[in-house]
């Protein structure tokens, strides 16, 4: 839908002695929208615009009829700038006109930390650290001049909040594109302890990946190397050696080229997710929380060389990153997210925890390590100390 001179906002705010119950499903009827689709495209979304137009009769009688309803909605008048998301509660929301966040802050609704993003861009930063933002309100001893809607044309212009006698019987947005339908799968995840998976429990799960690859492949491994190195020890003829030789490429080629379809196919499948991924409730997803393509999915492999090549700082950078993204994430704009995570829905409410195996795992990849390593320090140090003593006898 093209733009225009005049944005509805709504807010997703009920208005005074409205029902929350009631409201959504009329504003379903009156915007004619499905009200799963009400909810999962809109008022999961808001504020968001939901219409843009140059008359602005028309946008103020649909604002009176939402009203009416019970629902908030503001009118606002976009000063060419791009949209922008914003991060509230812990979920992303909109697109709004930046008009729109410039006056939620300088009246304090929201706070100038709040997090946002241009459309189209994966990048979350604070209101405040933008150069386009709004400059601070004055000192607190300084008088602040009301806020004048119609002085300020290209802020927050003529709310409705109350129902007019123009209100018509109904608009209908569901077959009409707006900046909401036309972004729905363009919102980048917020970074939040609820969407990401950590470095811990994306270990667990490389761990269980890493176990079912070594029992497939050490038991191919095993059946083709079998015969052919029983041929050669019994009868050491060059053309078995030559066999065994072969053998062994084929065996590393499998190995390579499986592991990256293993990867690869189940991350960019239906499950999103490799087994060992799945049994920790995660998935992998582009910016946006959506599937991801085997192209994708192949260069995410891929750049996994570079998060091991620098001593797997890459693959630490899991545990110290915003939205707990490795090095080959960021060269492949990826997310690794808990499996309830789900584009244009609001954040889980809770992070899952982790499960008993998880810890189980990572406590034998690291911990047990870690515990020969010290007990072999320990007796190869007392061997020492009694070699030592024993040459000082001498």
């Amino acid at each position: 839908m093209s733009g225009g001179s005049y944005a509805l906002v709504l807010t997703g705010d009920i208005l005074p002695a409205f029902d929350a119950v009631a409201v959504w499903p009329r504003l379903a009827a009156y915007l004619r929208l499905d009200p799963d689709k009400l909810q999962s495209r809109l008022v999961v979304r808001a504020p968001l615009t939901i219409k843009q137009s140059d008359d602005l009769g028309k946008l103020q009688t649909l604002a009176a009829g939402i009203a009416a309803i019970g629902a908030e909605a503001e009118i606002c008048a976009p000063d060419g700038r791009g949209d922008l998301f914003v991060v509230l509660a812990g979920s992303a929301r909109g697109p709004v006109p930046r008009v729109f966040v410039d006056d939620r802050v300088e009246r304090a609704l929201w706070p100038r930390s709040v997090q946002v993003a241009d459309v189209g861009s994966s990048q979350w930063q604070a209101y405040s650290a933008r150069a386009d933002s709004a400059p601070p309100p004055p000192p607190a001893e300084e008088p602040v001049a009301a806020f004048d809607a119609e002085a300020q044309s290209g802020r927050d212009t003529l709310r409705s909040y109350r129902p007019a006698p123009s209100a018509d019987a109904g608009h209908s947005l569901a077959a009409t594109a707006t900046p909401t339908t036309d972004a729905l799968g363009a919102l980048p995840l917020p970074a939040g302890a609820t969407i990401h998976a950590g470095f811990w429990r994306r270990c667990a799960a490389l761990g269980i990946d890493g176990l079912m690859i070594g029992l497939i492949f050490g038991a191919l491994q095993f059946l083709m190397l079998s015969g052919s190195l029983v041929s050669v020890l019994q009868g050491r003829r060059v053309e078995d050696a030559s066999a065994l030789v072969g053998t062994i490429l084929l065996i590393f080629s499998l190995a390579f080229f499986g592991q990256w379809l293993y990867f690869a196919l189940f991350e960019s499948s239906s499950w999103q997710a490799t087994p060992g991924k799945r049994a920790l409730g995660l998935k992998v997803v582009d910016d946006n929380g959506n599937r991801i393509g085997f192209g994708r999915a192949t260069g995410r492999y891929f750049a996994k060389i570079l998060s091991g090549m620098i001593f797997n700082i890459g693959y630490l950078m899991a545990g110290l990153t915003a939205r707990k993204q490795a090095l080959h994430d960021y060269v492949a704009s990826t997310l690794v997210v808990f499996r309830s995570v789900e584009p244009g829905s609001a954040a889980p409410a809770e992070r899952p925890p982790m499960p008993w195996y998880g810890w189980l795992i990572n406590l034998l990849m690291f911990g047990l390590p870690l515990a020969v390593t010290a007990v072999a320090l320990v007796i190869l140090g007392g061997a020492s100390t009694g070699l030592l003593s024993q040459i000082s006898t001498h």
